[in-house]
């Protein structure tokens, strides 16, 4: 079977023209707005060489969502809402996972429209309950288009005037970090990693490999952070961690842009939710990892 890695990160926005002004004050390039025909949504995009980042929202609420449950998240807050996990075979991906214990539906066509009403690019994806997996919803997606191809707007739109490389990792925030994480390693068959520290030094309860980035599994440690989330949110995408080129010139540039409540650490810098439409992120200076 092939590798696995993270494809995207959807953050849920209420304003997509808001989130496109936040974003590029935080130091991303971001694609034009696309609709997704048929599903009640749109979105923009915050590309690296190997996966993105999807602001979506819904622009159709009448209609027939794809994703039903954006709405009520929607309706309590913005931020990190699910993300999907990018494979060459999802048909085997998904009958694989079958045989392994998850419920996947069958795999369906999808396709982003440009503003011109074309179809910009396709996929194939196989979707999870919402609840089928602890810390976050997710689903399999098999790209007809490399990235290169899929996006063109803006110039060179895989480098960002922050340093942001690519994602390092993705934090989920569960009860039980062990558990959780053993339910993902038996679905998807992921190798975990040993003796594991995230940005600022700090252990990681359980992390994971795919083969582009980590995905982390964080549960409460007395009222810290994620103990605080879990109390207010329940289990879900908790922080996401970007490798940074230059973690003091992404600091200044975000200072000169207005960007409020930033938390420097000797290695990393901290953009709080309040300040990036809900979703907490981790700028860490690049560590060499073996999959870049």
């Amino acid at each position: 079977m092939p590798d696995l890695s993270l494809d995207h990160v959807l953050i849920a926005v209420r304003d997509l023209d808001a989130s496109y002004d936040t974003f590029q004050r935080l130091g991303f390039k971001v694609t034009p707005e696309g609709r997704h025909p048929g599903r009640g949504t749109s979105n923009r995009l915050v590309v690296f060489p190997h996966e993105y980042i999807e602001l979506i929202t819904v622009h159709d609420a009448a209609g027939d969502l794809f994703r039903p449950n954006l709405p009520s998240f929607l309706s309590e807050r913005e931020g990190l809402f699910v993300f999907s996990i990018g494979t060459d075979d999802v048909r085997g991906r998904a009958e694989e996972a079958r045989r392994r214990g998850a419920r996947f539906a069958d795999p369906v066509r999808g396709s982003r429209q440009a503003a011109d009403g074309s179809t910009a690019y396709s996929w194939t994806q196989a979707e999870l309950g919402p609840d089928e997996m602890p810390g976050s919803q997710t689903f399999l997606i098999q790209h007809d288009h490399t990235i290169e191809d899929r996006y063109t707007e803006p110039k060179d739109p895989t480098h960002h005037p922050n340093g942001a490389r690519g994602i390092e990792s993705l934090a989920l925030a569960v009860e039980d970090a062990t558990t959780a994480a053993m339910r993902w390693q038996d679905v998807f068959g992921l190798e975990r990693v040993t003796d594991a520290v995230d940005a600022n030094g700090r252990r990681v309860d359980v992390r994971l490999r795919f083969e582009n980035c980590w995905l982390d599994f964080t549960e409460p440690h007395g009222r810290n952070e994620a103990a605080q989330f879990l109390e207010f949110w329940g289990e879900g995408p908790y922080a996401i961690t970007f490798e940074c080129q230059d973690v003091d010139a992404a600091e200044s540039s975000m200072r000169m842009s207005g960007v409020l409540g930033l938390e420097r650490q000797p290695y990393s810098l901290t953009v709080p939710p309040q300040s990036a439409h809900g979703a907490r992120m981790v700028f860490a200076a690049a560590r060499g990892r073996y999959f870049r």
